[in-house]
């Protein structure tokens, strides 16, 4: 896939300039947080024996989507700042090194931050109506989350301290599953915190392979993520300490035995850890992606219909 540029994102028309911003979203990236989504939806559905608000539940999508959107764009803001992204030699495109709207001057780096800050204005709008239905115990989880995904990027930087995995692990994981279904259900039941820690396993993983490639170019900005710490050999080896960790937590947890349809994602995620090891990041990457959306689909499918 060729990087953008002022050829194909000119912004002469509306629908073009509509185009470019959609796509400085990373748009193919938000199916991480709409999963997650989707798996506490599941959950709901099947604890009200398929008594929940549809609009609801699609309110829920939106607000993380545009949540997801904005702290991407946002990503893009202060890696641009820091220089991160603009000496990313090694970048994996589209995956790694950012969107490349700034570096390839599609769009200004103020125009990105404006951007950013708008999408996550939207999603807080979004959260606060969210709130108003299903009570102020969900105010603290998108509060936390807003915090998480503004802060994994902006200073004091979580990601530049090694703590980006936690965070996505969190934000799109934990906090998302159990966040739907106190919105739908009312309440957050033991299995939706066990739903949760097993999708931010997954989510993690893909952060964490997507951070191989920019190793060197995270480094010479200052921005120390765990795998620029451990090094590129040794964060191959540990991405799959993630799918491990999350297939423990299936077959540990409280969870319907359908849950455990989940464990059909150890076979792309096999395969990834085998060809991060060997030195095929590009191929590693879109593996961790199929993993995470095998596990999310598996777990709702085991929630419905099993």
């Amino acid at each position: 896939m060729a990087e953008p540029n002022l050829e194909v994102f000119h912004g002469k028309t509306l629908g073009n300039r509509l185009a470019t911003y959609f796509a400085a979203t990373r748009p193919a990236f938000l199916t991480a947080s709409i999963l997650p989504v989707l798996v506490g939806i599941a959950w709901a559905w099947r604890a009200e024996h398929g008594l929940l608000s549809v609009a609801l539940a699609l309110l829920a999508v939106l607000g993380i989507v545009l949540i997801h959107a904005g702290a991407n764009v946002i990503n893009d803001y202060f890696d641009s700042r820091n220089g991160s992204d603009a000496q990313n030699t090694a970048r994996v495109f589209p995956f790694t090194g950012g969107s490349r709207f700034i570096q390839n001057n599609v769009l200004s780096e103020a125009e990105t931050g404006r951007y950013g800050a708008s999408l996550l204005v939207a999603g807080a709008v979004v959260g606060l109506f969210l709130v108003s239905q299903g009570g102020w115990s969900l105010l603290s989880i998108g509060l936390i989350g807003g915090l998480i995904a503004i802060f994994y990027s902006a200073p004091p930087c979580l990601s530049c301290r090694g703590l980006g995995d936690l965070a996505i692990a969190l934000d799109f994981g934990l906090l998302p599953v159990a966040g739907t279904v106190l919105l739908l259900q009312g309440d957050i039941p033991e299995q939706a915190w066990w739903l949760g820690g097993i999708v931010g396993c997954y989510v993690a993983a893909i952060l964490w392979v997507n951070s191989i490639p920019d190793i060197e170019a995270d480094r010479a900005a200052g921005k120390l993520t765990l795998p620029a710490r451990v090094g590129a050999e040794r964060a191959a080896w540990l991405l799959g300490a993630f799918f491990a960790l999350g297939a423990v937590l299936i077959l540990l947890s409280p969870l319907p035995r359908g849950a455990w349809l989940a464990l059909l994602g150890l076979a792309p995620g096999a395969i990834a850890v085998r060809n991060a090891v060997q030195g095929s990041i590009a191929e590693a990457i879109p593996l961790t992606l199929m993993t995470h959306a095998l596990v999310c689909v598996s777990l709702i499918v085991g929630m419905v219909w099993l």
